[in-house]
């Protein structure tokens, strides 16, 4: 994708934007209702022409508004799973399967072979004969998956596949894509406004907003070193702190004042300033901060607290705690549990603490 803009009615959904997917890679785009990225999606497919910018997979053009290209779809050598399935209710699943195979040629043996192995892949062969109005969510979702891996494509294209099924259908179908997905080490693109789903399948995640990238990174770096507020708090849950630049100190950290607490930085987003006196933001990712009922000797970064509030989340235990930079929300093990209105101890590791433009 090259400095791609796209939108609708002369409204701009997609706005100069510029990524690649490498081969066999898996990439999400990752952003709320409306920040372009079923349109990037659909563009990439050939179902929407854009204003502006260029396509090419596999190393050919296949959309070029300088050079007016614009191969439809058929002629890309893609495959798209949708949000709805789009399973033809009056077929069988075999013949679903089958649809897309018949207008490329296979016939014969050669179409049954390839039928039967893609439903093998998602575990649907022996539901071949069975009509699709007879299968659940999950099962029409794994037909729509086996037709479109049937072709042998250059890449897929998923666009919100797991919206429409149930929480713990949607887990497990989550896990059975990436499965596939590494089978068959397709490039594959993924649409989803889910952060949970994107960090567990993706090797890459673009976080899009009002159709820009906001960033692009590995799941574990977007999560670690979000680049602004608006990714640390759409990725993962953060403590996002007004923060005053003081300076830096032997080891190189950033020194910055918060409420009345004084808090060292280990990691600055690039483009950030850390010019003395300049008001910037820290993000804290609430896994990160410890708190104990013992001083944490001469660790940086600690201070007394107190529990204002605490809510048990079964795995998790989410506790509101009141220090001297504020309000700080932070999760823990419930395997020692305090109760509201402790006195505790609290520890943020420097390296934990992110600065970022205010």
């Amino acid at each position: 994708m090259r400095n791609l803009v796209a939108g609708y009615g002369g409204k701009v959904a997609v706005d100069n934007i510029s990524f690649s997917v490498a081969a066999g890679e898996h990439l999400s785009l990752l952003g709320p209702s409306g920040c372009g990225k079923s349109t990037t999606l659909r563009c990439i497919a050939g179902l929407e022409t854009p204003f502006e910018g260029e396509i090419a997979i596999g190393g050919n053009v296949v959309f070029s508004s300088k050079d007016r290209i614009n191969l439809p779809p058929e002629k890309r050598n893609l495959a798209m799973v949708f949000q709805s399935y789009a399973i033809w209710p009056h077929m069988s699943v075999f013949e679903n399967v089958a649809y897309g195979l018949r207008i490329k040629g296979p016939r014969g043996e050669q179409l049954n072979e390839q039928v039967y192995r893609a439903l093998e892949m998602v575990g649907m062969r022996e539901f071949a004969d069975r009509q699709a109005t007879d299968l659940s969510g999950g099962q029409q979702q794994r037909v729509a998956l086996a037709r479109s891996y049937a072709v042998r494509p250059q890449a897929m294209l998923l666009d919100e596949p797991l919206s429409n099924l149930d929480a713990r259908l949607r887990t497990r179908m989550r896990d059975e894509l990436k499965e596939l997905q590494q089978q068959t080490n397709l490039s594959t693109i993924y649409v989803t406004h889910d952060q949970e789903e994107a960090m567990a399948i993706s090797d890459r995640i673009i976080v899009m907003r009002e159709g820009s990238i906001e960033q692009i990174g590995a799941p574990i770096d977007i999560y670690d070193r979000p680049r602004n507020r608006f990714v640390a708090d759409f990725i993962g849950a953060a403590n996002v702190l007004a923060a005053e630049v003081l300076g830096t100190d032997g080891s190189g950290a950033t020194r910055l004042r918060v409420g009345a607490a004084e808090i060292l930085s280990g990691v600055q987003v690039e483009g950030v300033s850390a010019r003395p006196g300049s008001a910037q933001a820290i993000i804290v990712r609430t896994v990160y901060p410890q708190i104990q009922r013992q001083p944490f000797g001469d660790a940086r970064n600690a201070w007394t607290a107190t529990v204002t509030r605490r809510v048990l989340l079964g795995d998790l235990v989410a506790y509101d705690i009141r220090w001297p930079g504020g309000d700080l929300r932070l999760n823990a093990f419930p395997s020692v549990l305090l109760e509201e209105g402790a006195q505790v101890y609290l520890h943020i590791p420097p390296e934990r603490v992110v600065l970022v433009e205010s």
